[in-house]
């Protein structure tokens, strides 16, 4: 068969994406693993049939000799963008906490507030003191933060000089650490939007209103852990090892193409440190798929169809009920931030989870 022009010779099976691969040229996939079963649901591998004008999912295409493809056609780029705006229209997650992208010296807000959460006081100093407490009063950060709105933000500068104090760097290195640290992210950046007031308020564990000023002294451990629980955890646990959001950095894809509703958000952990979180899933199934292959007798599964289509552990079962080996096994193959696991590969070093007991909610999208 012939790929961009170049002859490429056949085996038995082939995929049209295995013969793209032979040709030495790049092609996107999301829900494609090798050694599983592809199902080319995604589409984010299509390519062209020239002679007939087909769109092709590449990993489910059986390859023909008579096949002439293209991969970088105006036709099949234009449908892997369209197969991602799709995808990103029933996204509503932040790839980046905003509290964090305004913080000036780069504060993981997020992750300082879990390790409030679990106690971990020494972790949370050590956090707060690497990123040096530097913008006064202004707290940036304070007004980027999502829960302002809902009862005022959380106290992240009060919380940050608390935990810092007596510690610190100039303002000209952190300038530089946190332009650093800025340029260094992905130009592609997802956004939390479609949610209600009410659906946003429950995102956090704690509903009350702010309590401490941004200048405030004398903070006690009790009003840090009611602020930490204020906090929505709008960041993404793996913002640096997301292949939907380099994919979508790739073909400059746009998050507001498409409006419509979401489906409704379903945050759910296990004892053992398994996240879920339904608003990063992409049904891509890579995770029931690699389950299946591994001989896993209990392990994640679809349930409902269409619109209505979520993962979640077996009917009748929680997250706690499946192998702690399993979990780890299928947030490493998930390629978005909706599976993490301690044992899990992640860039967003958060704190071992607080919680010892399942926890799980459910977000109403608005209507």
């Amino acid at each position: 068969m012939t790929v961009d022009g170049q002859a490429v010779e056949l085996k038995e099976g082939m995929t049209v994406y295995d013969a793209v691969r032979q040709a030495g040229i790049g092609l996107p996939v999301l829900c494609h693993r090798d050694g599983l079963t592809p199902t080319g649901g995604c589409g984010i591998c299509t390519v062209e049939e020239v002679t007939s004008g087909r769109l092709l999912p590449a990993c489910a295409t059986r390859a023909e000799a008579s096949m002439v493809i293209a991969t970088g056609s105006e036709a099949a780029v234009e449908f892997r963008r369209t197969a991602l705006e799709l995808l990103l229209s029933n996204h509503p997650a932040d790839c980046d906490a905003p509290c964090q992208l305004a913080c000036p010296s780069g504060l993981p807000a997020q992750e300082l507030m879990e390790r409030i959460l679990a106690g971990d006081w020494e972790g949370a100093r050590v956090l707060a003191r690497r990123y040096p407490f530097a913008c006064a009063s202004a707290a940036p950060c304070e007004k980027a933060c999502r829960r302002k709105p809902l009862g005022g933000a959380v106290a992240v500068c009060a919380l940050h000089r608390w935990l810092a104090e007596g510690e610190g760097t100039g303002p000209q290195e952190v300038r530089q650490e946190a332009g650093k640290n800025k340029g260094n992210l992905p130009r592609f950046r997802s956004r939390m939007r479609g949610l209600t007031e009410e659906a946003l308020l429950a995102l956090c564990s704690e509903k009350g209103e702010r309590l401490l000023a941004s200048d405030a002294t004398g903070v006690t451990p009790e009003a840090a852990v009611y602020e930490a629980a204020r906090c929505m955890r709008c960041g993404c646990r793996k913002p640096d090892d997301c292949r939907l959001r380099e994919l979508c950095a790739a073909a400059d894809a746009k998050q507001s193409s498409f409006a419509g509703e979401t489906r409704p958000i379903l945050r759910q952990r296990s004892r053992n440190g398994f996240r879920f979180d339904s608003s990063r899933c992409v049904l891509c199934g890579l995770c029931v798929r690699t389950a299946q292959k591994a001989g896993a007798s209990l392990a994640p599964a679809f349930h409902g169809r269409g619109f209505e289509a979520q993962i979640g552990p077996p009917h009748g079962r929680t997250w706690d009920d499946i192998p702690e080996a399993v979990l780890a096994m299928v947030a490493a193959v998930c390629p978005t931030g909706a599976m993490t696991a301690e044992a899990a590969p992640s860039n967003a070093g958060f704190a071992r989870n607080p919680m010892s007991n399942s926890q799980q909610g459910n977000v109403q999208p608005k209507k």
